[in-house]
Order: C-alpha cells, then structure tokens, then sequence
C-alpha cells in the first residue's frame, strides 16, 4: 500500500474510531475515496482533465458564428458553424441543422447581433415549418441590437430544428466573431 494510502486511511479512518462521525456517512465517503484511488491506479497516477464525459442520452448543443453572414438569401438555413458543445451529435455545423438523436421535449434559443441600418429576420424551423420568429433590426438609438428568441418544443427522433432567414426577405448582417449563437438541450 502506497504511503499517501495509509495517510488519506488514517485520516478518514480516525474520526470512525473516535465516533466524530456516523458510521453511514463515513462508509460512503470511503467508498467514494476507494473509487478514486481506483481511477487514479488505474491512470498510472495521471489525472485526464480534459476528457469530458456525459451520461448517455443527454443531448444539448450550442453553436456561435466565427465570421459575419452577409445579404444570406430568405429562406436560407443561417450555418452557426463553430460548435462549442454537442453532447448527442445532434448538430451538423456545415448545415446549420440540428437532427434529434431521440424523442423528447426540447428547449432551442437563437440570438442575432446586427447593426444601425441593417436587419436580420429569422425563424426557427421544425422539419422546414415555421415555429418561432425573431427579428433584430439596428434602426433607432443603437449601433448595434440583439435579438433572442427561444422555444419549447416536442419533437421525435430524427426531427429537423433550424434557424431560416424569413422567405421574403434578405438577412443584410448577422455579427460573428461569437456574437451570435444557436442552442438547444433535452429536458
């Protein structure tokens, strides 16, 4: 047994003795001390930090534009295409779509940065229809305005949830550089 074994041992074990503690917390608190040591052992006493792991089924996304959309066609799928998070592999950042890896109820949220003179009409789309719009135009006040728009929707596995630029109109700017973002997660 290694000396920070017997150390950690004796330091948990003492209050166990001298009755400081119940016997019921200090039991789960040894056995989660013995799963860590394990995880340690079993890493060559190495810990991986950048591993992130999540419990299976969870799903959540949240993709954010890296360069400014300019004059994007009405209805044109807007590409949020640097993927922070996509837990489930859901989101296809070429795309722009996220496809439901399993049934559920979904929260999505969309913002859209633009700037004085400019306008950006959006809609959140379910398998193509309309479900939510969203409209940010920077024509009063401000240099630049934000605009957010969420929705709570029921969908099934394989389902198609997007952001579209209104049919009948033109996306004049959205801001990149991480302004502007697209998101979404299982309840």
């Amino acid at each position: 047994m290694s000396l920070f074994k017997v150390i950690l041992l004796t330091c948990v074990l003492s209050p166990m003795v001298t009755g400081h503690k119940s016997c019921s917390i200090n039991a789960g608190l040894m056995k989660s001390i013995q799963y860590q040591l394990k995880l340690v052992e079993d890493n060559n006493g190495k810990c991986d930090c950048t591993g992130r792991v999540s419990e299976p089924g969870k799903v959540a996304f949240m993709a954010k534009n890296s360069d400014s959309l300019v004059n994007i066609p009405g209805k044109s799928a807007v590409v949020y295409n640097t993927v922070m998070t996509n837990l489930g592999n859901g989101y296809d950042k070429s795309t722009g779509i996220f496809t439901a890896p399993s049934n559920g109820v979904y929260n999505f949220s969309w913002t859209v940065v633009t700037h004085f003179g400019k306008y950006f009409f959006t809609y959140l789309a379910l398998n193509g229809k309309l479900i939510a719009r969203n409209y940010t135009g920077g024509r009063v006040g401000s240099e630049h305005i934000s605009s957010t728009q969420k929705a709570v929707l029921e969908i099934k596995k394989g389902d198609k949830v997007f952001v579209k630029v209104q049919d009948d109109h033109i996306g004049q700017f959205m801001f990149g550089d991480s302004w502007s973002t697209f998101s979404g997660y299982k309840l």
